[in-house]
């Protein structure tokens, strides 16, 4: 009896390793869809939203919602303040090159990313059939959680109304592109692994 549940066990972790392997690499697609769309919306526009972040509007009262103060340059996206500030702390100096600021932007989104798509991986493994709903359950809840609450609460991104609406709606639909992609990349490596 004591080595049937073993094995029960053991063949439970392994669900929960290929539920985090397959959604973890899904993640990868999601963030390609991501770039696809800031690319896309670019071409479209005209101007990439993401560089127009000025206060349109003047002071507004939720311009900051931080509980720890502003952590974040002016200009600075908040995966590059991430970067920023956890390369002082383990280098006791910030990073001196634009090259290495981009990288660390770039190093911190594609964690952050990956770590999300193969939580949220986990969180599915039950019902094992990532789909639209799910995809469009992640995307949203990166968004909100992430960008619109997390990062602006910890001083990584001004508060809501220091943005146009614009980027907002623009925002959504990256994060919903990534939880698509994330979701049916998954889904097909399920398939396979």
């Amino acid at each position: 009896m004591a080595k049937q549940n073993i094995w029960r066990r053991n063949k439970r972790d392994l669900g929960y390793f290929r539920s985090l392997l397959t959604a973890t690499v899904g993640g990868a697609a999601g963030v390609a869809a991501m770039a696809a769309y800031w690319k896309a919306v670019t071409a479209i526009t005209g101007e990439d939203p993401r560089q127009n972040q000025t206060n349109y509007a003047g002071e507004q009262p939720l311009d900051s919602i931080s509980i720890v103060g502003k952590q974040h340059k002016r200009g600075e996206s908040s995966t590059a303040a991430i970067g920023r500030i956890a390369y002082r702390t383990l280098m006791g100096r910030p990073p001196q090159s634009q090259q290495t600021r981009t990288f660390l932007s770039y190093l911190v989104h594609w964690i952050i990313s990956l770590g999300m798509s193969g939580i949220s991986g986990i969180l599915q493994r039950r019902r094992n059939k990532p789909d639209a709903k799910n995809g469009l359950v992640l995307g949203s809840s990166l968004f909100l959680l992430g960008d619109e609450l997390a990062m602006p609460l910890l001083g990584l991104a001004d508060g809501p109304t220091a943005y146009p609406p614009k980027l907002h709606v623009h925002s959504f639909g990256a994060h919903v592109a990534y939880g698509l992609a994330a979701s049916f990349a998954t889904k097909i490596l399920r398939k396979f692994i």
